[in-house]
C-alpha cells in the first residue's frame, strides 16, 4: 500500500504542473511582436491617450491649453519672490542701498573714522622732539568731511610742513576720491591756502595722496605722499613711506626756497596687538634740495636729517 502511494503522488504532481504551465506560457505571447494574435489586443497604442489622460509634459488641447514644453535648466530662476520670502532689509534697520547708477538717492549710512597714523617721539641730529600725522573723516559714500594734520617739533623749530586741513571729499572712481578745502600752516610766516587734490589706493595696494595749494597771495605749492604695508605676518607690518613738498616762490620767514623743497622717507615697523592699537619703531631720513638747501646751509642747519622714532598707531 505504501509503495502505491509513493508511485501515485509523484505522478499526480507532474500532471498538475502540465495543466498549469500552458496557461502561464500563453500570457507573454500577447506582447510578442511576432504573435499573430497580438493585433487583437484591446489596449490602445502607446501614443494614443484618452480625453482624461495627463502626462507631465502634455496637456489636453481640448481644454484650450497649449502643449507644455519640457522644463529647461534655469527655468526656476528669476521672477517674483514668494509672499512668505524673507525681507531683504530685515537686518539693515530700515536703511536701503540706493547708490546704484540710475537711482536718485545716495546711501543713507554715515560712518566716522579717526586714524593717528603717526604719533611719535623723535631723536636725531636736530635734537629730540615729537611728530604726528593724524586724519579723520565722517560721512557717507558720496560726501565726507575730511580733517588732517601733520607736523614736527624739535627744540627751537617747528617744521615748515606743519599744517592742518579741512576738506570735502567726493568719490572719483572705485579706489580714488577728490578733496577740496582749506589748508592752514602753523609757525612763523604761516599762510592760508585753498587745497585741491586726489587720494586713494593705487595698483598693488599703494596708498597715494597728491594735493595742490594756492596761497592767499597767489603762491603755489604741492605735496605728494605714498606708503605701502609689507606684511611679515598678520600682525608684524613694515610700512615704508615717502613725502615730497614743492613751492613756486621762496618764503624767507619759513626758510623755504622755490622748487623742490624736501623729500622725506621713512620705515616704521609696527606690531598690532589689536587691529586698533599698534606700537612701532622706525627710522626717518629727510633731504633738502635747491634753494631750500642753500638757505639751510646759510643758517647753519643740516641739509640731511636723520631721526630714530618710536610711537603708537591707533584708530577709532
Amino acid at each position: 500500500m505504501q509503495g502505491a502511494v509513493r508511485s501515485v503522488c509523484p505522478l499526480s504532481i507532474w500532471m498538475l504542473l502540465l495543466l498549469v504551465t500552458p496557461a502561464h506560457a500563453e500570457e507573454p505571447a500577447k506582447h510578442e511582436p511576432n504573435n499573430p494574435h497580438a493585433g487583437h489586443s484591446e489596449a490602445p497604442p502607446p501614443e494614443e491617450h484618452s480625453e482624461h489622460t495627463r502626462t507631465p509634459d502634455r496637456v489636453s488641447v481640448e481644454h484650450g491649453a497649449e502643449e507644455a514644453k519640457p522644463m529647461e535648466m534655469g527655468a526656476m530662476q528669476g521672477g517674483r519672490a514668494p509672499a512668505d520670502a524673507r525681507d531683504p532689509h530685515a537686518y539693515s534697520e530700515g536703511f536701503e542701498y540706493t547708490g546704484m547708477p540710475g537711482l536718485e538717492k545716495s546711501d543713507q549710512l554715515k560712518f566716522g573714522y579717526l586714524l593717528a597714523d603717526e604719533f611719535e617721539g623723535v631723536s636725531g641730529n636736530e635734537g629730540d622732539g615729537y611728530a604726528w600725522s593724524v586724519q579723520g573723516n565722517y560721512g557717507d559714500d558720496h560726501n565726507k568731511l575730511w580733517l588732517r594734520t601733520q607736523g614736527l617739533k624739535v627744540p627751537g623749530e617747528l617744521d615748515p610742513t606743519t599744517s592742518g586741513e579741512v576738506l570735502w571729499w567726493r568719490p572719483l572712481t572705485a579706489f580714488y576720491g577728490t578733496q577740496f578745502g582749506i589748508r592752514q600752516d602753523f609757525g612763523a610766516g604761516a599762510h592760508t591756502y585753498l587745497a585741491a587734490g586726489i587720494e586713494g589706493l593705487a595698483a598693488y595696494w599703494f596708498e597715494m595722496e597728491a594735493t595742490a595749494y594756492v596761497g592767499e597771495d597767489g603762491r603755489l605749492s604741492a605735496r605728494l605722499k605714498a606708503s605701502y604695508d609689507i606684511l611679515f605676518t598678520n600682525r608684524l607690518i613694515l610700512t615704508p613711506n615717502l613725502e615730497a613738498n614743492l613751492y613756486s616762490e621762496a618764503e624767507e620767514e619759513r626758510a623755504l626756497g622755490s622748487g623742490l623743497g624736501n623729500i622725506e622717507g621713512g620705515l616704521r615697523l609696527r606690531y598690532e596687538f589689536s587691529r586698533k592699537v599698534a606700537p612701532y619703531v622706525g627710522y626717518v631720513w629727510e633731504r633738502s634740495f635747491g634753494d631750500t638747501a642753500d638757505r639751510r646751509r646759510a643758517e647753519g642747519d643740516p641739509v640731511n636729517e636723520h631721526r630714530v622714532v618710536a610711537g603708537i598707531r591707533m584708530w577709532w
